[in-house]
């Protein structure tokens, strides 16, 4: 079969584009004048990713009285160049879904954020009643679900109900990957996939991770989680950021995003005396205890243990004083057994204003140690 190989892919792309705009005719229309059964053939002709028969080059010259110039007639295959691809942008995409779609608008961002593919997307706009160029709006489905996937933010702003948990970006095989740690996420990858859109803040210090059913993919890495990212995002490489999410959205409670149980239940009680958690969950690198929460502009620290073993009373002293040499300002308080705290650990958390409540973890003790630090902060 002859073929018209265009000396340059942007003469194809532009031919059939000025011949389906003089036409007026949308991918279908065009399609069955030019006796192609698939609209999907006729795409790659108009994306010029196949070179088009010499025969359909012919009736498009023949129906528009258009001329296609810079061409040859090459006999079998046409290889080529892989092209660059050149996204749409965003801006453009939003003001064209948004002048066609009107009132619909929001029912199609649905279809975009859920795993349907762009063909099945346009065919339930379709079922609508409405009609468009297929090529075009293909295009603009796409972007939006580009920038969906990797949004870059002037700011990622903390909302009440977020948590974040440091990460870390690291350089693996023709790409970049976001490490982090979370349990709960964990333990959905056991039996789910997780699939998220990210919002990456301008000054890279942030990133926002929000559920999306054609998302990129969180993915169990030992220990750690990881999400895959282009080079070309411009992350750099070794660098810190803060991964933030707000567990409801995922199906967990806020509670769920404590690892310690006490912490857990503590917690529960504080919130329900207008202490606030804290966004930040502890880890062994941010020293913020088993608990961090505020309330009144006063940020408190609270390490717990139910342990009979003087070693874990030394670590939680040892503790104490990193959290005093790391926050300064903050309120510090141990919640233990009595009989672990000798004399000499308590004299140490004295001098550096850290407080004791002993408590026997007997049936209400939350009730008991929140009714404590209340009036200690007061």
């Amino acid at each position: 079969m002859k073929r018209a190989k265009f000396d340059d892919l942007k003469k194809q792309m532009d031919f059939f584009a000025e011949v389906k705009k003089k036409l007026g005719f949308g991918d279908v229309t065009l399609a069955k004048r030019l006796g192609i059964k698939s609209r999907c053939t006729l795409d790659n002709y108009i994306f010029a990713k196949r070179a088009p028969p010499i025969e359909i080059i012919k009736k498009l010259e023949k129906i528009s009285g258009l001329r296609a110039i810079s061409y040859q007639e090459v006999e079998g295959k046409v290889y080529r160049k892989k092209r660059e691809f050149m996204p749409l942008p965003f801006e453009i995409a939003d003001e064209t879904l948004k002048k066609l779609f009107k009132e619909n608008f929001n029912f199609l961002i649905d279809l975009i954020k859920s795993n349907l593919t762009i063909e099945d997307i346009l065919n339930k706009m379709r079922s609508k009643g409405y009609h468009f160029d297929t090529s075009k709006i293909s295009r603009c489905v796409g972007s939006y679900r580009i920038n969906l996937l990797s949004k870059i933010k002037e700011d990622v702003p903390i909302l009440k109900e977020d948590v974040i948990v440091p990460g870390f970006i690291r350089k693996e095989a023709r790409t970049l990957a976001i490490y982090f740690s979370f349990s709960p996420f964990k333990r959905k990858l056991e039996t789910n996939k997780i699939k998220v859109g990210l919002e990456i803040s301008h000054d890279q210090k942030r990133i926002r991770i929000l559920p999306l059913e054609f998302g990129r993919n969180i993915i169990r890495n030992g220990n750690s989680l990881k999400i895959l990212l282009t080079e070309k995002s411009g992350l750099k490489i070794g660098r810190g950021i803060d991964v933030i999410f707000d567990p409801t959205k995922f199906g967990w409670h806020i509670l769920d995003s404590l690892y310690d149980h006490d912490a857990k239940i503590l917690a529960d009680e504080a919130m329900k005396r207008d202490f606030v958690l804290d966004n930040y969950r502890s880890t062994p690198a941010n020293h913020r205890g088993d608990l961090s929460l505020y309330k009144k502009g006063k940020h408190i620290l609270i390490e717990i243990t139910q342990g009979s073993d003087y070693k874990i009373a030394y670590h939680k002293v040892c503790q104490c004083f990193i959290q005093r040499f790391c926050f300064p300002k903050s309120k510090l308080f141990i919640v233990s057994k009595k009989k672990i705290i000798s004399k000499e650990a308590a004299r140490a958390l004295n001098n550096i204003d850290a407080s004791i409540l002993y408590v026997d973890f007997n049936e209400g003790w939350e009730k008991t140690i929140i009714d404590r630090i209340d009036e200690l902060i007061k």
